[in-house]
């Protein structure tokens, strides 16, 4: 008898110390310890017109890309400025800057088999691919394309937004 009210007190008080402490005054649908910053939607998409998404073997010296880069809402506060990263066949040990420091919006950009062979030391091969992303800086915080962590990052893409026209990234294959 006595064990079995010494079992209901250390329930009682061991239930009353969790609810208590496992309150706080921030709890909510947005504690006050978590910070909301409003990153505006860059977009990266293949120029109108560009009909060069593949870069020929037999012919590379041919090959020139074309893609711009853009505020997706009209008229939407920029951000700080924007780098354009390319990363060679999805790998984070191949993510090179390509472009650094674009301030101005919207800004198009073309790219040639040569720039790419200059970038990586190497002459691009058969089934090499090439993508290009943006990080994007608001201020002194950064939003990196591909995170070196592996952390989902502004390149991996947003699904269902390439529908209406925005472009987390481009690609380029060699074929």
């Amino acid at each position: 008898m006595l064990l079995k009210r010494i079992n209901i007190i250390a329930v009682v008080v061991f239930s009353a110390v969790i609810s208590f402490t496992s309150c706080s005054k921030d709890d909510g649908a947005i504690p006050e310890r978590v910070s909301i910053q409003d990153v505006p939607a860059v977009s990266i998409n293949f120029e109108t017109g560009n009909t060069a998404d593949t870069i020929a073997i037999s012919n590379p010296a041919a090959f020139q890309g074309k893609f711009k880069v853009s505020l997706f809402f009209a008229g939407a506060n920029p951000p700080t400025k924007v780098d354009v990263m390319v990363r060679k066949n999805g790998s984070l040990a191949n993510v090179k800057l390509f472009k650094a420091s674009i301030t101005s919006l919207p800004a198009s950009f073309t790219i040639t088999a040569a720039e790419l062979q200059t970038l990586y030391g190497t002459a691009v091969v058969l089934k090499d691919t090439y993508d290009f992303a943006l990080d994007i800086y608001l201020g002194d915080t950064k939003y990196e394309a591909w995170p070196a962590s592996g952390a989902t990052g502004s390149g991996q893409g947003v699904v269902g937004m390439s529908s209406v026209g925005f472009g987390a990234q481009v690609r380029y294959t060699v074929k």
